[in-house]
């Protein structure tokens, strides 16, 4: 368990995000070896007991909280790395930090239940219109500039991956769209659902041999 977060616990659950970010962050900082990388994805590295690897868990920024609570609770063995994604699951910084990072896994947290393990992949062809990836029209290609001012191109298309449940007792869910970045990297990568967030990542910790 990590020691010196117990406060969190007494955060109600209108503590979202927007309103506790800025301390959330701040605490971070202060009990653990934290950063920004360039593309403003604030991550701070939980260091657990001796052995095991890098674990990195991809939150949504507006869920941080309730991801640290539940980490909060848990005894694990190497390194989660709690990343705050800011970009609203652009593949591009998810790439960036899993190259930087080099981890052994990573998670990706998706709003419900369950263990994330494909996707038929999507693309975007119009401002929030999705399609199959045969779809004929070309997929938008955005230009963002991150909150750190770093400028980067986001082409909307996400391809299709498959994976195999490391936890079968628990239910398989549709995975996140950024989960194929992962895999061409050879990093073993799925989604993992908010909603008994805790109970799934001791799960998969275990089945890993980091818990």
């Amino acid at each position: 368990m990590l020691a010196g977060f117990g406060m969190l616990q007494s955060v109600g659950n209108n503590g979202k995000l927007q309103k506790t970010g800025a301390w959330l962050q701040e605490l971070l900082w202060q009990k653990v070896q934290s950063g920004v990388d360039e593309f403003g994805t604030f991550q701070a590295y939980l260091e657990g007991g001796y052995g095991g690897g890098t674990l990195l868990l991809w939150v949504p920024e507006r869920a941080a909280l309730e991801a640290l609570r539940s980490l909060c609770k848990i005894n694990f063995r190497g390194r989660i790395v709690l990343a705050l994604d800011v970009s609203e699951g652009h593949q591009t910084p998810f790439a960036g930090k899993l190259s930087a990072l080099k981890p052994a896994r990573a998670l990706v947290v998706m709003p419900d239940a369950g263990i994330g393990v494909c996707h038929p992949g999507a693309k975007e062809v119009e401002p929030g219109s999705w399609t199959s990836l045969d779809d004929h029209r070309e997929a938008l290609s955005t230009t963002v500039t991150a909150p750190t001012g770093l400028v980067y191109r986001e082409v909307r298309v996400y391809q299709a991956w498959q994976a195999t449940n490391p936890v079968p007792e628990l239910p398989s869910a549709p995975g996140p769209l950024v989960g194929r970045v992962g895999w061409e990297q050879g990093v073993p990568t799925y989604g993992v659902g908010l909603v008994g967030l805790r109970l799934s990542l001791e799960a998969l910790l275990r089945a890993w041999g980091q818990a």
